[in-house]
């Protein structure tokens, strides 16, 4: 598979490109200093996966650039190589359609996994599940879902997976009550009856996995 690193730093891209071309099956076919140069790089030749960083001054960020190749270059992989780790971050990578995101300080043999699995079309977020994933989308796109406070979230699976209020109160390590009024609330801030409703929407986002 063919790599371009993108990297302001001129060390960075070296040291990625003498380990990647060190396996048999990748190939570092360029690199570039910002977006403007992904571009160019990206016209050109024939990249499978594009290893972004966020930072990249002057000009726009790793993050817009990234969005940009997505519309363009919707076959292309990316990966936004970071050393920042707060959740804001992922979420982020997530809206700009990001195929992969892993931390600078990870080790090689997790950038290597990375990047085989998002040339095989899989998304490959370290350090983060599917439905964890999913629910940093859906409280980007969702409202309804926004609006859960943090316990309620953790509470709503564990309704749809058919747990009841005592089972969940002690999962959780708190009342049968307090467990009561979270469920009314998150009834009434997702417009949802009953359990069938409340089911339904966990499976239609990926909440919970049978």
């Amino acid at each position: 598979m063919n790599i371009l690193i993108a990297d302001d730093h001129a060390m960075v891209r070296n040291a990625l490109a003498f380990f990647i071309n060190a396996q048999k099956d990748m190939q570092v076919i360029g690199d570039a200093a910002d977006g403007h140069e992904v571009f160019m790089k990206l016209e050109s030749l024939p990249v499978d996966v594009v290893l972004m960083d966020i930072s990249m001054p002057p000009g726009e960020n790793g993050l817009l650039t990234t969005q940009r190749v997505k519309e363009s270059y919707p076959k292309v992989a990316v990966i936004i190589l970071t050393m920042h780790d707060e959740e804001s971050y992922v979420r982020k990578s997530l809206s700009a359609h990001a195929d992969g995101f892993i931390l600078k300080n990870a080790s090689d043999d997790i950038l290597l996994e990375g990047i085989r699995s998002v040339y095989q079309g899989e998304r490959y977020y370290h350090g983060y599940t599917e439905k964890e994933l999913s629910e940093i989308e859906l409280s980007e796109g969702d409202p309804l879902y926004a609006s859960l406070s943090k316990r309620e979230k953790e509470i709503l699976p564990l309704i749809a997976l058919g747990y009841n209020n005592k089972d969940i109160s002690e999962r959780l390590f708190i009342s049968v009550k307090t467990v009561e009024a979270h469920k009314a609330n998150i009834r009434k801030k997702l417009n949802i009856e009953g359990y069938a409703g409340l089911l339904r929407y966990s499976l239609k986002h990926h909440l919970v996995d049978f």
